[in-house]
C-alpha cells in the first residue's frame, strides 16, 4: 500500500490521531453492550462463523466484515471494539493522503474533521459493515489518484462484499475509466460478486444460492413508515457534524471559484449517487425496501465528505493574516468537532428493555442448565455464548425446532419472536392456548411482555 507517514514529524497529525484515540479507547473501556439493532449479531455470527457456515450465505451476511472480525471475536467484545477502532485509524490515515493527493495544505485536519464526524464515530468501534466499506472506498479512490486503476476499480468492486447497495461505487469508477477507454481494467469491476458468487456456491454447493438470497432483498416491506424525500440532505449536519457540514458547503464554493470541481468529481459523484439511491430506498413514497433512513448507510462516503471539509478549513486558514487569528479558528473549529462528537456519541450501555432480556435470560440458565432454549433473541444466545443460528441448548424459535425438542424452554419476546426478519407465524396466544405449555416467568416493560415457557 506504501502508505508511510512519520507521525512524530507532524505533531498536528499526531495530536489530532491521539485525540480520536483517547475519545474511542473511553467509549470502548465504558461500554457493556452493543451498537444498537445489527452489531450484536454481526458479532455472534463472526464469533462463530464456523459453525453457522451454511447459514453466512444468506441475504443480510457480508463476507468482508464477517470474516474481518472472526478473529478478534474469538476474544471478546472488547477486544474486537479495539480491533475495529484499529482500522478506523488506518482509515483516518488512508483519508490523510487523499487529502495530500489533492494538494490540501493543511491536511492533517482531516483525521479530525472525519475520525469525530458523530456517525462516523459511533460506527469506529463497532463490528459492523460500515467502516470496512468506507475503508474499501477511500483506499480505491487513494489508488486511483496514485494512477494504480486497476486496484482502485478492484477495491471498488469488492465494497459489495461489505455493503450490497455501495456497489454504485463500482458502477461510478466502471464509468470512470470507459471514459478514459481503459478497457483492459474494466472487467475487474465483476471481481466482487464473482468472489460472493464463488464463496457462496462452495459453502453451499449450490451456483444459484447467491441469486436466490439476493432477491430477499426487496422481500421485506417497510415495517414502519419510511422517510421524507429530504430526511438525507436535511440531516448531513447530524451524520456529518455541524462543522464539517458548514466547511464542506464553503468547500464547494471554494473548489468551485478555483475551478477544480472536475478534480473532485468523483468526490462529488460519490456522495451524490449515495444519498440519491439511499434517498429512494427509505423515502416513503417509494415504499422500495425495509430501509428506513437510517443515516448510517450513508456514513461510508464520511471520508470523502470530510476531504472537501477540510479543504475549505485549509484555504480559510490560509487567507488569515495574523497567526492570532489563525490559533482563534483553530480553537473554535477543534472546540466545535469534539464537543459535538462527545455529545451525540456514546458508549454502548444495554437499553432497559435490553436488561430484561439480560435478567431473565441468567434466571433461566441458573434454574434450568439442561434444557434447551428456543429463542430468536440474538441477546440470549450472546449470554448462552453459543452461535444465534444454534448451539448446545440453544436452537431458533420456529415450527420445526418446536416439533423437535418435546422438552425445552421457549423465550418468548415482542420483538424477536415473530418478527419482520423471522417470520414464525407462532404468536403469543398460541403458545398460552398450547396445553403442553405453561408460563414459568414473565416480565412486563411499559407495553412490552416477555415470557419464560416450559413445554414438555
Amino acid at each position: 500500500m506504501n502508505i508511510k507517514i512519520p507521525l512524530f514529524k507532524k505533531p498536528l497529525l499526531f495530536f489530532f490521531l491521539a485525540v480520536v484515540v483517547v475519545i474511542e479507547s473511553i467509549w470502548i473501556l465504558k461500554s457493556d453492550g452493543f451498537y444498537y439493532i445489527d452489531e450484536l449479531s454481526h458479532y455472534l455470527y463472526s464469533r462463530f462463523v464456523l459453525q453457522a457456515l451454511p447459514v453466512t450465505v444468506q441475504t443480510w451476511h457480508r463476507p468482508i466484515p464477517q470474516w474481518l472480525f472472526a478473529l478478534p471475536a474469538q476474544v471478546n467484545h472488547t477486544f474486537t471494539m479495539f480491533f475495529a477502532a484499529g482500522l478506523f485509524i488506518c482509515l483516518l490515515l488512508i483519508t490523510y493522503r487523499i487529502a495530500l493527493l489533492h494538494g490540501i495544505k493543511h491536511a492533517e485536519w482531516v483525521v479530525l474533521l472525519v475520525g469525530l464526524q458523530p456517525i462516523l464515530f459511533d460506527l469506529s468501534f463497532a463490528c459492523m459493515t460500515e467502516i470496512p466499506a468506507a475503508f474499501m472506498i477511500s483506499l480505491s479512490y487513494y489508488y486511483h489518484l496514485k494512477g494504480k486503476h486497476g486496484w482502485s476499480l478492484a477495491l471498488a468492486s469488492a465494497v459489495i462484499l461489505c455493503r450490497s447497495e455501495m456497489y454504485i461505487f463500482a458502477g461510478l469508477m466502471f464509468l470512470v475509466y470507459a471514459y478514459k477507454r481503459e478497457w483492459r481494467i474494466l472487467p475487474l469491476v465483476l471481481i466482487g460478486p464473482l468472489l460472493w458468487i464463488g464463496s457462496t456456491t462452495i459453502i453451499s454447493g449450490n451456483i444459484m444460492t447467491f441469486f436466490k438470497e439476493w432477491k430477499h432483498f426487496t422481500d421485506i416491506g417497510k415495517f414502519i413508515p419510511g422517510a421524507s424525500l429530504t430526511h438525507y440532505v436535511a440531516n448531513l449536519q447530524t451524520a456529518f457534524g455541524f462543522a464539517q457540514a458548514i466547511l464542506f458547503a464553503a468547500g464547494v464554493i471554494f473548489i468551485a471559484r478555483a475551478k477544480k470541481s472536475a478534480d473532485f468529481g468523483i468526490i462529488y459523484a460519490a456522495i451524490a449517487i449515495t444519498v440519491i439511491f439511499h434517498t429512494i430506498a427509505g423515502a416513503e413514497i417509494f415504499h422500495w425496501t425495509g430501509s428506513i433512513g437510517e443515516l448510517r448507510y450513508i456514513i461510508v462516503i464520511g471520508p470523502l465528505f470530510g476531504i472537501i471539509s477540510v479543504y475549505a478549513l485549509s484555504e480559510i486558514l490560509d487567507k488569515l493574516k495574523s497567526s492570532s487569528s489563525r490559533f482563534a479558528l483553530s480553537i473554535l473549529v477543534f472546540g466545535v468537532v469534539v464537543f459535538n462528537c462527545t455529545m451525540t456519541t456514546h458508549p454502548r450501555i444495554w437499553a432497559n428493555y435490553n436488561k430484561v432480556v439480560i435478567a431473565l435470560a441468567k434466571e433461566m440458565r441458573t434454574e434450568y442448565p439442561n434444557l434447551t432454549v428456543l429463542s430468536n433473541n440474538c441477546i440470549v444466545a450472546y449470554l448462552m455464548d453459543v452461535s444465534p443460528a444454534g448451539g448446545e441448548h440453544y436452537a431458533l424459535f420456529n415450527k420445526e425446532t418446536l416439533k423437535k425438542y418435546p422438552e425445552c424452554l421457549i423465550f418468548w419476546d415482542p420483538f424477536s419472536s415473530n418478527s419482520i426478519f423471522y417470520q414464525t407465524e407462532l404468536t403469543k396466544e398460541m403458545m398460552l392456548q398450547d396445553t403442553t405449555i405453561q408460563v414459568l416467568k414473565k416480565y412486563n416493560y411499559w407495553s412490552a411482555e416477555y415470557l419464560l415457557l416450559y413445554k414438555q
